[in-house]
């Protein structure tokens, strides 16, 4: 009778002690990494006088906001003429 209890303890304890165990180990935190994904809406007119919205990025440096605007009215007025140096200025940014 005492080696049926000792057959049992074992067989119902030790999974369970097992699975405690993992409770107590310490798991890495993951590292998350914010990314800023708001934007701002910026609102240019084209020599034509149509009016446009873009949104562009809040993470960029204030160098690379003007970049980017530069392109969205390049582009977005069709500016043929300056579309090399809009992408060359883009491209210097994320």
């Amino acid at each position: 009778m005492e080696q049926t209890k000792k057959f049992l303890f074992f067989a119902f304890a030790l999974p369970v002690l097992a699975m405690g165990c993992e409770l107590f180990e310490e798991k890495p935190e993951e590292e998350t990494k914010k990314v800023d994904n708001s934007t701002y809406t910026y609102s240019y007119t084209c020599p034509t006088g149509k009016k446009y919205n873009i949104e562009i990025p809040n993470r960029l440096s204030a160098a690379c906001k003007k970049n980017w605007e530069y392109y969205a009215r390049t582009y977005g007025c069709n500016d043929a003429n300056n579309f090399a140096d809009a992408n060359s200025k883009k491209a210097q940014c994320p």
